[in-house]
């Protein structure tokens, strides 16, 4: 035997909730706090702006001082940056004076490379959800 309803059951309205109202008082309050929030957050964003300058103004220096006694570390440096900046900011950096020369072709091959790579994986693994077991053997 079922227990089956014999109509269907009432959506229930829910009650609305009366909103409270802020008082004035309340509401200088939160506009306060809203604004201490505010200047915090510019103060910060100033402090590491200004940081972040200072470490730009010093890469400089430091590149030089390296290019001196261990140029290879100078190579590795661009390398790193050139391989994780966006590609207008790999442009912008191929053109600094003291980018070593071939880093931008080397960086580009590269990052073709890891492409092709990544390209591959994800049709080695398409061809294993299918079910398709010669996929491997194909691309191989």
């Amino acid at each position: 035997m079922s227990k089956r309803m014999p109509r269907k059951p009432v959506n229930a309205t829910r009650k609305k909730r009366t909103e409270a109202q802020m008082s004035p008082a309340m509401q200088a309050a939160m506009l306060k706090v809203a604004n201490v929030a505010a200047n915090m957050s510019k103060k910060d964003e100033a402090t590491q702006q200004a940081a972040r300058k200072a470490i730009a103004d010093t890469i400089e220096d430091w590149l030089a001082f390296l290019a001196e006694d261990n140029p290879d570390v100078v190579e590795d440096f661009y390398y790193e940056i050139c391989m994780l900046a966006t590609v207008g900011n790999r442009r912008r950096i191929a053109k600094h004076t003291s980018m070593p020369e071939g880093i931008f072709e080397r960086v580009e091959d590269d990052l073709q490379s890891q492409k092709e790579e990544a390209e591959r994986e994800a049709a080695k693994a398409r061809a294993k959800d299918d079910g398709d077991d010669n996929a491997d053997l194909a691309s191989a």
